[in-house]
Order: structure tokens, then C-alpha cells, then sequence
């Protein structure tokens, strides 16, 4: 990691490009961690691809041998809780614990996305799948017994005739036969589901087993019930009543087994106590969990020569299966639950998740988890920078602030009446929270200690986000609308005419214009000399209709650059000519669609997103099709380039003589020229450069400038 010395230094290097990893996140929004999270299944297709799901956070694929690193695949899921997976050879399948199954086939050129494939499913919580074939599909469900489809998902049928127990838990192929486990035991079908029968002997009948794996090799099942594990053999050819005996020998008492799996001449084991290990025959279960942190393990399976073990919390690692030693590996595995994050200058970026605070000074390369006096780190609600210090909000203790990045935190609560706050926002001066019972508070730097700002504010208010304009406070609240107030005054005051949506989740301030957004209203825009709320373009992106999510459903607004932008479940969009047209926030595939997207921030000229189960995703500003090469500055624009794109040669036409100094630098952000002029036309020789996009940063010390340079 690049050493930083303080969070000072971070933010004075405002004016660096951004890093672009890959051409792929180049391109489209790209995960960039922290990385991390819960597995809930794992299957395999051939010798090259690995499928996991994940508890709240899509599913993810790996498609080399070697599982260097993960790629999301989130887009058109209704539910990010992936509960099993099935692949038939031709077509991958997924099961949610509360919205159906889905199937990958969906094309957007060449992107691929989900299709919802339930009709007929009259259960929408499934918990398992087998694939028979190429085109047909078992979906176990919690209540509701077994459906099953002959047509890829087209439709579904019940296929319960014989099943006693309804609770199904998991699936096995063992030859021609179907064995699934349930709340009631053991039962098999000889006809893909057409009919099942009791595949238990009185050892295992009416006791929930909840998992199963059989073994081609030996012809062999082993399932988990409550009271323990069992193996029975011929498990695909025996046509009398089949005979389990107990295979505990080596385990841990109080052993939850999460996995079964094996590769013809050993068995594997996910536990609450870790992984373990047997070989095939007299079964002696022995422990294999040198590497891992946790010993929560939720999945497990073979993979050509090595093993791949999902966890709770700490994600993926991988071990040869011949010498036991894992290694974690969660290169773009990113499914933590994620609260918030902050950004500054060329590479800080900051984020709050299930797991803790988190510290990147390399653009999100590498994390340092960063908690140390945060007593309620696993809480943190927002997070913010003022200054040189970090500040971040809890639920449950309030406010902390860290002048060295996160190293070590203090409480900062003093004048609080209560330890539970949502947001943390700050002015270019001034701190302010928004607590949890709707409470709104000023630090008082004079008095040192947070001030409540009440007045004039109804009882019961929700606070949602503040914005700041022409020396006053733009405050929106969710069922009241907005309040204004300028800073010096004492009271609140309603400022929503020709707003129709009273539920407003966001604000922000623009030159001469504020912006809001509304649960189901879109996007309005006013005037700051008299407020006058008026709709902008409808807020949606094509690929986002295709999948059913509502763009009216704004969910958090920034500004940067000369763009406002707004998000909602699955995209972002922007706006430079104050919501006339709305255009992609950059190519909006990878963002999950059924996970809020509940927070915008930028670091130059890179713009990142928290989404609130898969992480932060990322993706360069070069990406909005503004229909000019420009980016324009957070002041007016002070010069023009041109021509643009060039074959490497540019001139630079500036409104007044004044000393600037410019930056230029390469689409992986480092500095390749560097010079000061105060001429009003100067020439920039590139060429020799290869193609591609480039950027200029000039600074005359007030205002910064940002343009995009193309040489074709």
C-alpha cells in the first residue's frame, strides 16, 4: 500500500487522476471491496467456471482454473439471497429465499443478466435445486413442497405426489435417481419428480435433515439431520429399504453441518467448527482449517485439483486438496453489507460495513480495516470528512473523529442527548448530524459541542439529508418536505411549493440551483433566490425498465464536476443542464438491481457508489456520454480545448490572462506533463502518446478545471 502519512495529505492531493484497474471497470461500474462477505452455496460447471451465491449479495463466478478472481453477477435479480444453484449443462439457475428462481439468458448486448422464471412457482422461498437435464429443473421450497419445469423455467409444476414433508431442504443426483432431504427425512424419486417415496429406515424417518451429497464413485450418500450425520450405501440402485449408519467419528460436539460434498475418494464438510475432512470407506472425520480465520464455513466443493471453502463474513479462500492450507481468495468478491462510505482526493476512500470501518489510501486497491477506539464499529451509520479529521456516526455511541485515518477514534458526542445517528454531513466549515429520533445538530467549534436546530421543525420530523446554498441550509425530511434556513437564523422554515411528493430522500446544491429527490417523484429542481419546486426529465435508465426497477425512486443526490447526480435501486444517473436530460451515470451494468445504491462520492474524476450488500462500485466519469470531450470544472469553465479528439496535438483558449498551472495525465492516472502558463492560447504537444483518453486538471487556485483529451 502506498503510504500516506495523514488524511491531510490525502486531501490536499485533490487534483490526481483516477487509476482505471482494468479495461473491464474502465467500462462499466466495477466492484472495488471492501472484499468480503457471506457464501451460502457453491456448485461447479466443468473444469473452468466456480458459481457462489451469497446470503444478500447475487451470485458470483469465477471462470478459470485457477479462480484468480471473482466477477458479480447481480444485474436482474430481484433478491440478492441466493439460497442454491443449479447448472444443466446449458443453463445456469438460481434459487432466492424470498423471490423465486432466475435464470441467466438475458442479453443486453453483450452484457447478461438475469429473467425471473416463476410462473407457476406458488412458492417464492426456495431453498434448493437439482437439474435433471438440459432444460428440466427441480426447485425445492420452504412450506410448499417440490415444483418442477420442463421448459427452462417457462412454468412450473407442483410435483408433491408422494411427499409427506413440505419443508425441502436440499437436492442430490444419485444416477437416474432424485433423493432430497426435508423437515421429515429422506425421499426419493425413480421418475424425475413425477413421484417420490420414503428413502429412510427408522433411524432417520421423521427427523429434519437438512443436507445431502452422494458420491458417484462409491455409490454412497451421506446426509445431516438434527442428530447427527448418516451414510447409506447403493444409494442409486437399492430398491429395499436403505441402511444409515452413523459417521460422527472425529467431529466436535454440537457440529452444525452447512455443506456435503465429495470427489469420488473423499468426503468434505462446512461446519460451525470449521472444515473436515474423510477419506471414502471407514469414515474418521479429521479437521482442515490451517489459513482460515474463521471457522464458520457455510460451503465447500472440489475443484480440479484444489478445494474452495466459502465462509460467514470473511468470504472465499481456496486450498489444494492434497496438502491442507487455505488461502484467502476474494479478489472482487464484494458482498459485505455495506452502511456508507466518503471519498477524497486521488485515492482515499473510506467505508463503513458490516465488518467495520475500512481505510483504502490507493484508491481501493488494498483496505486496512481501521476500528481501533470505535467501540460500535459494527454500526457505523455514515461517514465524513472535515478537514483533516474523519468523522463517522453510530447507532448505538454516537459520533467518533480520527485526525490520522481511522488509526485511532475518539468519542466526539459532547451535547448529544442521544447516542443513536444516521448521518454525519458536512459544509465547507461546519459539522452536522441528523440523528435517528430526528434530531438536527450543529458542532459549535466556539462552545465545543453539538447544538440541537429544532425550531420550526414539526414533531416527529425524519431528517433524510442536508445541502447547503447561498450561505443557508436546504434540509429534507421524509413526509414533510423541505426546510430552509439561512445560517445565521434560528428557525426552519417549509419551502415546498409545487412539491406533490412529501417524501424526500435527498438534496443537493448546484451554482444557482438546488435539486431534490422524492420516493416516487423523481427528481425537482429551484431557483435558490425564490425556491419553487419544478419536475425535471423523467430519472430512468433503458437497461433499469427492463428489469422493473422504478427509477422515481431517488435514493441519494450528489454534485461534482459540473453534473448532479441521483440514484436509485440499480443506476445512477446525471444531469449537466439541471435535469433537462438525464443521461447513464456511465455504463450502468454490475450494479446490483435489488440493492439500494445509498451514496455518491468522487475522488477527481472517478465517481463511487455504496451499495448496501455488494460493497462500493466504481466507475471513471469518462464514461458519461456528454456529447463533448469535457469535464467541466467546480467553477464556471475558465478555457476550451481544441480539437478534441486530436491525433495528439491541442490548443488550449483560455477567457483572461492568468497564471494556471496544468496537469496532464494517462487514463491510469499517472502524471505525464506538468506546466504553468498565463497565456491565453497555449499549444499541448502529445504527440508520440498512444490512443486513448487523457485528462488535463488546471488549477488557478480557486477553481478547478477538469478536461478529457482523446487522441485517435
Amino acid at each position: 500500500m502506498k503510504k500516506v502519512n495523514s488524511l491531510l495529505y490525502a486531501c490536499i492531493a485533490v487534483f490526481i487522476a483516477f487509476l482505471s484497474v482494468s479495461t473491464e471497470t474502465f467500462a462499466h461500474f466495477g466492484s472495488k471491496g471492501p472484499f468480503g462477505g457471506t457464501v451460502t452455496c457453491a456448485i461447479k460447471d466443468g473444469n473452468n467456471t466456480v458459481y457462489l451465491g451469497t446470503s444478500a449479495g447475487g451470485v458470483f463466478e469465477s471462470t478459470t482454473s485457477a479462480l484468480v478472481a471473482w466477477r458479480a453477477r447481480p444485474v436482474g435479480l430481484k433478491s440478492g439471497k441466493i439460497t442454491a444453484l443449479a447448472h444443466t449443462g446449458s443453463y445456469l439457475f438460481a434459487a432466492t429465499a424470498d423471490s423465486g428462481v432466475f435464470i441467466f439468458t438475458g442479453f443486453i448486448g453483450t452484457d447478461r443478466y438475469w429473467k425471473k422464471v416463476n410462473a407457476g412457482l406458488t412458492n417464492l422461498k426456495v431453498t434448493s435445486l437439482v437439474a435433471i437435464d438440459s432444460i428440466t429443473v427441480l426447485a425445492g421450497t420452504t412450506g410448499g413442497g417440490i415444483f418442477k419445469t420442463t421448459n427452462k423455467g417457462a412454468t412450473w409444476t407442483a410435483a408433491n405426489s408422494g411427499v409427506h414433508h413440505f419443508d425441502i431442504t436440499a437436492f442430490a443426483k444419485a444416477g437416474n435417481r432424485i433423493i432430497h432431504t426435508s423437515d421429515g427425512g429422506v425421499w426419493a424419486s425413480d421418475d424425475k419428480g413425477a413421484t417420490w417415496m420414503g428413502f429412510n429406515n427408522a433411524t432417520v424417518e421423521h427427523v429434519a435433515a437438512s443436507e445431502v451429497s452422494y458420491n458417484v464413485t462409491t455409490n454412497e450418500i451421506i446426509i445431516s439431520n438434527t442428530n447427527g450425520l448418516y451414510l447409506a450405501a447403493a444409494a442409486a440402485t437399492t430398491t429395499a429399504t436403505p441402511s444409515y449408519s452413523l459417521v460422527q467419528t472425529g467431529l466436535p460436539s454440537n457440529t452444525l453441518v452447512s455443506d456435503i460434498s465429495n470427489n469420488g475418494t473423499a468426503w468434505y464438510l462446512a461446519s460451525n467448527k470449521g472444515v473436515f475432512i474423510s477419506a471414502t470407506g471407514t469414515i474418521s472425520w479429521a479437521g482442515a482449517n490451517t489459513g482460515l480465520p474463521t471457522i464458520a464455513v457455510t460451503a465447500i466443493i472440489p475443484f480440479l485439483t484444489d478445494l474452495v471453502a466459502g465462509t460467514d463474513k470473511e468470504g472465499v479462500f481456496k486450498s489444494p486438496a492434497t496438502s491442507v492450507s487455505w488461502v484467502a481468495n476474494n479478489t472482487s468478491f464484494n458482498n459485505l453489507v455495506t452502511y456508507s462510505m466518503v471519498t477524497s482526493g486521488v485515492n482515499l476512500v473510506v467505508a463503513a460495513t458490516e465488518k467495520g470501518v475500512f481505510v483504502s489510501k490507493d484508491l481501493a486497491t488494498t483496505y486496512v480495516r481501521s476500528n481501533t477506539g470505535l467501540t460500535d464499529s459494527l454500526n457505523v451509520t455514515d461517514l465524513e470528512i472535515l478537514g483533516t479529521k474523519l468523522y463517522a456516526t453510530t447507532k448505538n455511541a454516537g459520533v467518533f473523529s480520527t485526525a490520522d485515518s481511522g488509526k485511532t477514534w475518539t468519542p466526539f458526542n459532547t451535547g448529544l442527548t442521544g447516542v443513536s445517528c444516521k448521518k454525519v454531513i458536512a459544509s465547507a466549515s461546519d459539522l452536522y448530524v441528523l440523528a435517528l429520533n430526528g434530531n438536527v445538530y450543529e458542532y459549535n467549534t466556539t462552545m465545543s459541542m453539538w447544538m440541537p436546530m429544532q425550531t420550526g421543525l414539526p414533531a416527529g420530523v425524519v431528517p433524510t439529508a442536508l445541502a447547503f446554498y447561498s450561505n443557508k441550509l436546504l434540509l429534507s425530511t421524509y413526509g414533510h418536505g423541505v426546510y430552509t434556513k439561512a445560517k445565521s437564523a434560528s428557525t426552519w422554515t417549509a419551502s415546498n411549493a409545487g412539491l406533490t411528493n412529501m417524501n424526500v430522500t435527498s438534496v443537493t446544491a448546484a451554482g444557482s440551483k438546488i435539486f431534490l429527490g422524492t420516493d416516487g417523484a423523481g427528481v425537482l429542481v429551484s431557483d435558490t433566490a425564490t425556491i419553487g419546486w419544478m419536475a425535471t426529465s423523467a430519472t430512468s435508465i433503458p437497461h433499469t425498465v427492463t428489469m422493473g426497477l422504478d427509477g422515481t425512486k431517488i435514493q441519494a443526490m450528489a454534485f461534482y464536476a459540473g453534473y448532479v447526480f441521483a440514484s436509485y435501486k440499480g443506476g445512477l444517473l446525471a444531469t449537466s443542464d439541471n435535469g433537462t436530460t438525464w443521461i447513464a451515470g456511465g455504463n450502468q451494468f454490475n450494479l446490483p438491481s435489488y440493492t439500494d445504491v445509498n451514496k455518491i462520492s468522487f475522488v477527481t474524476t472517478r465517481v463511487f457508489v455504496t451499495t448496501g450488500n455488494n460493497s462500493l462500485y466504481s466507475n471513471g466519469l469518462s464514461e458519461l456520454p456528454t456529447g463533448t470531450d469535457d469535464l467541466p470544472g467546480s467553477g464556471s469553465e475558465s478555457y476550451i480545448v481544441s480539437p478534441n479528439p486530436s491525433r495528439g496535438e491541442f490548443v488550449i483558449k483560455t477567457s483572461e490572462r492568468s497564471s494556471r498551472e496544468f496537469f496532464v495525465y494517462d487514463g491510469a492516472g499517472k502524471l505525464i506533463r506538468k506546466f504553468n502558463s498565463s497565456a491565453e492560447t497555449i499549444t499541448l504537444d502529445l504527440n508520440g502518446y498512444p490512443k486513448g483518453i487523457y485528462f488535463l486538471k488546471s488549477s488557478d487556485g480557486s477553481i478547478l478545471t477538469i478536461n478529457r483529451l482523446v487522441i485517435q
